[in-house]
């Protein structure tokens, strides 16, 4: 056997076994699409190499036509099922890129037997019998190359530059050793496979294709680290143990009693101590129906519990008078938690019963921890609705600048502020800008909106209450304003406040005291508070709605923020910063805002103010395909800003007015991008027509 066969063969076997090895490892775990890519990967490489090993014993054009045809066969698998698998594996790479290379090389693959010989050659004169410096010969064609092979050659560009482009995403996601282990050496084979075979098929050097063992090692490469994950699956799986066996552990020691239900209200678990309580054998308790151990009275205090239970993943807890082992009336809270599947299914229910007649003090612990558990959430969850990196307010105008000075003079002092505006004008940012700007930033600013909490639950909210103060009041909560002590409260829609609630609010600004609903102790806080409405409180006090001593209490400092239509300069800068951020945020590049779309921009009345703009912008980014911004909405003519009082205009003068208006900003371009027929939503035709209707004529 000469040693190119061996060699060759050698690539082949080695191949086969990556092919079979990852088919496998995938027939085991259908979820790891990876493997079986690879092993298509990995099984094209072998029949590449094998029709490589046919090209160089062949004894004739005709057999030379023949292997090369069929053997671009392999080459397309091999080809195909790697860029499929950098994009499953990496995860970085781009989807139309993928789609683009994969149509090439179909491409390719349809015209390599549609041609006349193959892709590779128009035709072929002679086969050419190369020797090696030690006597073995190969053969080599002498033809003319098919123009069509460079199809296959763009193809292979691509490729490179998909692969590099994946890589570098890769290495910026810190995954800097599977880029670096993959992406290079899938680079290198492209590279020399892009060189190579080029200059062998021009007849320019004189050597076998190399394909197959440039290809040998980025099959080395990515099996290594396709084995690492499998490799680490073990390790996981202890770990997994590892920790369930420390559950296990933790439920089983807990000195209180722990009862696992499935969906059919079927005990699953109890752990020794729920055992040892009611002094019962476990076999007797799993995969017995739960309601079996209780008695009628706890039977129906349970039903009505179930009943009353929603089906949201909280459940409220129950408080059942049990008997234990010893024969006494215990009195026992129960806490459950549902329990859901990776699926989000819920599964079970773990219930945790605690014997509070025994444990009091223990208990008391837990709702002190509970209390502070709570407060902390509350400072969390605000945080993450009004992150502190969000309290930029732009703008130029004078307005902006006037409300702003107002800000700096009032922010370090703990003077009560009002905030008056209209909806959308951003009063939540001034809020925000008014704490980080004062002596409490380094405590929580805490936000009530008065107008989304109902107003039976409001009282609670905001002050807290007992446990016991109301039917489903459970345990003891604290408020808003306990948890506001030291920091800022911010109440949002203050003329939502209901009036019952207002004397009550009147007297911690006066006095800086309240008591939780349903106690008589009364809780003094340093609060400073912030107030803002979008209504006119003053006709609220006339009408009734408002309490007045209430009004000129969070009247102490007023501050006014202007609509958006009265900061009409402000829009350009509002608008590059919403393009930009958007743009950013989905991944695009828009660099161009045309001057009549912010000319229509700056002319809408923009009755929902800058939140209504932002919504706009996004609209407007999310459709945009090219560099330049297209806006989706049609801003509606009959909204157009207006400073002036003119009496009313006819139908007829007011659409000569705003054609001849977006005419004379489009510079009276008609048809096309960004043309009059666009913005005004028009035939081109249409528009003419109207145009010559209404005399309209171009300023000289």
């Amino acid at each position: 056997m000469s040693i190119l066969t061996v060699c060759w063969s050698i690539v082949i076997a080695a191949s086969f076994i990556l092919a079979f090895q990852h088919f496998i490892i995938w027939f085991y775990n259908r979820q790891t699409k990876a493997n079986l890519l690879f092993s298509f990967t990995a099984l094209g490489a072998a029949l590449s190499a094998l029709f490589e090993l046919l090209q160089l014993h062949a004894s004739s054009i005709e057999v030379y036509h023949q292997v090369v045809r069929f053997g671009h066969i392999p080459i397309f698998i091999l080809l195909v099922s790697l860029v499929w698998f950098v994009d499953i594996y990496f995860g970085t790479a781009r989807r139309w890129l993928t789609i683009l290379i994969t149509s090439l090389w179909t491409i390719t693959l349809i015209i390599n037997f549609v041609a006349e010989n193959s892709l590779t050659f128009q035709s072929i004169s002679e086969i050419q019998r190369i020797a090696l410096p030690w006597g073995e010969e190969f053969s080599i064609p002498i033809g003319t190359a098919n123009n069509w092979k460079y199809i296959a050659d763009i193809a292979s560009l691509l490729i490179l530059i998909f692969i590099t482009d994946a890589s570098i995403k890769l290495w910026r996601t810190s995954n800097k050793r599977r880029s670096l282990i993959v992406g290079g050496s899938m680079i290198f084979f492209i590279v020399l496979a892009g060189i190579h075979t080029p200059l062998v098929d021009e007849g320019v050097i004189k050597t076998p294709y190399m394909i197959s063992f440039a290809f040998l090692g980025i099959l080395i490469a990515m099996s290594l680290e396709l084995l690492s994950d499998v490799i680490k699956i073990p390790s996981l799986s202890k770990k997994i143990l590892s920790q369930e066996l420390r559950w296990e552990k933790f439920l089983n020691n807990m000195q209180v009693a722990i009862m696992e239900v499935d969906r059919d209200a079927k005990i699953s678990y109890v752990n020794p101590f729920y055992i040892k309580f009611f002094g019962l054998n476990n076999k007797e308790i799993i995969g017995k129906h739960y309601s079996e151990f209780l008695s009628e009275t706890e039977k129906e205090d349970v039903t009505k519990f179930a009943e009353s239970t929603n089906e949201g993943e909280t459940i409220p807890m129950l408080r059942l008078k049990m008997t234990g082992a010893d024969g006494t009336q215990k009195i026992v809270d129960w806490q459950s938690v549902k329990i859901f599947n990776s699926d989000g299914e819920w599964t079970s229910t773990l219930s945790v019963g605690i014997d509070i007649t025994t444990q009091q003090n223990a208990f008391k612990e837990i709702l002190e921890l509970k209390e502070q558990l709570e407060k902390e959430n509350i400072v969390l969850r605000e945080e993450i609705l009004y992150p502190k990196d969000n309290h930029e307010i732009l703008g130029n105008s004078s307005v902006i600048k006037y409300s702003l000075s107002r800000v700096q003079q009032v922010a370090p002092t703990d003077t009560t502020i009002l905030l008056e505006g209209e909806t959308g004008v951003g009063k939540e940012l001034f809020a925000r800008l008014i704490h980080n700007e004062s002596n409490r930033k380094n405590n929580p600013l805490i936000t009530v909106n008065c107008a989304v909490i109902p107003a039976n639950l409001l009282e609670s909210e905001l002050f807290g209450h007992e446990r016991g103060a109301f039917t489903g009041a459970d345990s003891k909560r604290t408020g808003r304003f306990e948890n506001a002590n030291g920091a800022t409260i911010f109440l949002d829609e203050i003329g939502e406040l209901p009036l019952e609630l207002q004397s009550k609010l009147l007297r911690v600004l006066e006095e800086g005291e309240f008591e939780r609903l349903g106690s008589n102790k009364t809780i003094k806080v340093d609060v400073r508070i912030i107030t803002a409405t979008n209504r006119k409180l003053r006709d609220e006090v006339e009408l009734g709605n408002f309490r007045e001593d209430l009004f000129y209490r969070i009247n102490t400092y007023p501050i006014s923020i202007p609509p958006l239509r009265k900061r009409i300069e402000d829009i350009p800068i509002l608008v590059e910063t919403f393009v930009g951020r958007f743009a950013r945020k989905l991944g695009k590049n828009i660099t161009e805002i045309s001057k009549p779309t912010m000319e229509m921009l700056k002319n809408y009345n923009w009755p929902g103010n800058i939140r209504e703009l932002r919504n706009v912008i996004e609209r407007g980014v999310v459709s945009t395909k090219g560099k330049k911004l297209k806006l989706i909405d049609k801003l509606n003519g009959s909204q157009i800003n207006s400073n002036n009082s003119e009496s009313f205009k006819t139908l007829e003068k007011l659409e000569f007015d705003y054609i001849k208006e977006v005419l004379e900003a489009c510079s009276h371009k008609i048809e096309g991008e960004n043309g009059a027929a666009e913005i005004l939503n028009l035939h081109p035709n249409t528009l003419r027509s109207k145009i010559k209707k209404l005399d309209i004529k171009k300023n000289k």
